[in-house]
């Protein structure tokens, strides 16, 4: 009976962690690739409470707080004070976050609810990469694409001349885009500011 009771919890327990103790990755048995899939995913500003607290089914105030703590003061997600998650232990610490939320995490990403994007040229982009990749192909000068992005000029010049792009096919089939100019866009993400 208690055994049953206590498996129908569905609330982490906050406790203090030994910090002698083994990780969260090695006390959950998590591969390296699947603990990058959960950074990855809740560094991912597309992931909103909402999407934790509704599609997840996690517990309202560990969904609060995972995106809380991401979004830093001005619970802005995309802003320079924002706090990406580097490890799982980060992760692990956040208030009302224990293993079942970790584990409840990882079952959502590998049941395939996630939309992992795609891969052009054989450079991978999750969602919201794509969606940057596309602001940056469509809004960025020419300069900006030469100069900050590093692409060449005539790759620069040909994605401005086929504007507006309205997908990653249509991005990869301009010509001088290829596995280069893509992985420069993809890296760009980051400093891109519309």
């Amino acid at each position: 009976m208690l055994l049953a009771l206590l498996l129908a919890c569905t609330t982490d327990v906050s406790v203090t962690k030994d910090p002698d103790s083994i990780s969260a990755q090695q006390r959950l048995g998590l591969t390296d690739a699947e603990v990058a899939a959960l950074l990855a995913f809740l560094n991912d500003c597309g992931t909103t409470f909402d999407l934790l607290d509704d599609d997840v089914a996690l517990d309202s105030d560990a969904a609060e707080n995972l995106v809380s703590h991401r979004d830093g003061t001005d619970g802005t997600c995309g802003t320079g004070d924002d706090a990406p998650y580097a490890t799982l232990d980060e992760v692990d610490a956040v208030t009302q976050v224990g293993d079942q939320t970790i584990l409840a995490l990882l079952a959502w990403l590998t049941d395939g609810e996630v939309d992992p994007g795609g891969t052009w040229e054989g450079v991978d982009f999750t969602e919201s990469e794509i969606a940057v990749v596309l602001d940056i192909a469509n809004d960025a000068t020419s300069a900006q694409l030469d100069v900050d992005v590093g692409l060449d000029a005539d790759t620069s010049s040909n994605i401005v001349d086929h504007r507006p792009i309205a997908d990653m096919d249509a991005l990869a089939a301009v010509p001088e885009v290829g596995a280069s100019a893509l992985q420069k866009l993809k890296d760009y993400v980051p400093a891109w500011g519309g």
